[in-house]
């Protein structure tokens, strides 16, 4: 995901995958806890595929995509397994390549699940992402309609279609994408931030702030409720609601405390409700954050 320049919006990308994973009694994001769980499944049961395709998504999921590739290469080998689930296992091998930027497997991967599974869409909508991903326009809308005619009540389809009209300036079209994945899914969330980068964009700030207040009621990921905060606030500056766009950017700092750009939107918010000793202190920690960890939190 593309995070937030100072008082900007971003488009959300998130990677698709159709299966979610089980904590196996640990913590969501205990990954230890779960990779211990699942090895040793997997030294207990050898001959079990579930060990082998379960070990691969705690890799994945703990971003350890080097393990996670191996992990499904041997998951997808193993002889006498349903070519829905080798297929499975091509699409998450996949996912895993792009994560370490290996684009040309990838897309050999998601064109082998497609062979083997053709009426799933997750698995178009997947290449779709990449071919978008690689600029290629035409090869992605093609995957997406693909996808549509496979199940066109697959609300995902339209909202990572809906980011590519955005990347290719087709506004309109982008925001009917949107708004049919919303029909579809209205406790999908990441429709809702697109749309409101969108209206941000347009400087249709009183439409963006609706959609980021849904956003920021269907998810819990600190990450991406700092995102959410940090472009409502945006918003309500814009709009001239001051105070609310400080509960805004003092949530975004809340939320994730060693994240400099949360300081820096308070700071100029401050300035101009003529606070200055409050925005010199956050622009301050702002640039102590900035030398300790230029990059993120």
């Amino acid at each position: 995901m593309k995070r937030i320049i100072l008082l900007t919006v971003c488009i959300l990308l998130l990677g698709i995958s159709n299966f979610k994973a089980q904590t196996w009694g640990c913590g969501e994001r205990d990954f230890k806890c779960q990779l211990d769980v699942r090895m040793k499944a997997l030294k207990d049961d050898p001959k079990d595929p579930d060990n082998y395709y379960n070990l691969g998504i705690v890799f994945q999921r703990n971003g350890s995509h080097k393990e996670a590739v191996e992990t499904f290469s041997m998951y997808i080998s193993i002889p006498g397994l349903k070519p829905q689930l080798v297929a499975d296992g091509y699409n998450n091998r996949a996912i895993s390549q792009r994560a370490l930027n290996n684009l040309e497997l990838a897309y050999a991967d998601y064109t082998k699940a497609i062979e083997l599974k053709p009426t799933d869409p997750i698995y178009l909508v997947n290449r779709g992402n990449l071919n978008a991903a690689r600029k290629n326009a035409d090869e992605a809308l093609a995957d997406y309609a693909r996808a549509i005619a496979i199940d066109p009540k697959y609300y995902s389809t339209y909202a990572q279609r809906g980011i590519l009209y955005v990347n290719i300036s087709r506004i309109d079209e982008a925001l009917r994408d949107f708004a049919k994945s919303i029909e579809l899914n209205p406790s999908y969330a990441e429709p809702y931030y697109n749309r409101g980068t969108v209206y941000s964009g347009r400087k249709e700030y009183d439409k963006a702030i609706p959609d980021y207040t849904k956003y920021v009621s269907l998810i819990d990921d600190p990450v991406y409720l700092a995102d959410g905060y940090i472009n409502r606030g945006i918003a309500n500056r814009y709009l001239g609601n001051p105070q609310k766009a400080l509960e805004d950017f003092s949530k975004v700092i809340e939320l994730r405390p060693k994240w400099q750009n949360g300081y820096r939107a308070r700071a100029l918010l401050y300035r101009e409700m003529k606070k200055p000793d409050l925005a010199t202190a956050d622009e301050k920690t702002a640039v102590d954050l900035a030398s300790k960890q230029p990059t993120n939190d």
